[in-house]
C-alpha cells in the first residue's frame, strides 16, 4: 500500500466515524418531548372540533329533523343525512 492510499483509507475511516452519530434516531427524552408536544396539540384541537361538531349536529337537527348526523367531508363540506345513511342536504364552507 501506497502512503498516498493509507491517507485515503484513513481520511474515510475518519469520515465514517465522524458522521455515525447522525444513524442514531432520538434518544428516549426526545421522543418522551415529542409525544407530549402531540398530545398537547390534540387537546388544544379538540374543543374547537367539538364545538364544531356540536354547531353543525343542531343545524341537522334544526333542518332535517331529529333523526339525521351532521358528518364532514374530507373536503370539509358538511353533509347532514339521516341515521340509515340517506343524503339530505349538503352545505359547502
Amino acid at each position: 500500500m501506497s502512503t498516498a492510499s493509507r491517507w485515503a483509507l484513513a481520511l474515510i475511516i475518519a469520515l465514517a466515524l465522524g458522521l455515525s452519530w447522525q444513524l442514531d434516531g432520538p434518544n428516549d427524552i426526545e421522543a418522551a418531548q415529542d409525544q407530549s408536544d402531540a398530545l398537547t396539540e390534540l387537546q388544544a384541537a379538540a374543543p374547537g372540533s367539538a364545538r364544531q361538531q356540536a354547531a353543525a349536529q343542531r343545524l341537522c337537527r334544526e333542518e332535517r329533523g331529529p333523526n339525521s348526523e351532521a358528518r364532514f367531508l374530507p373536503e370539509g363540506h358538511l353533509v347532514c343525512t339521516m341515521r340509515r345513511g340517506l343524503v339530505t342536504a349538503q352545505a359547502q364552507p
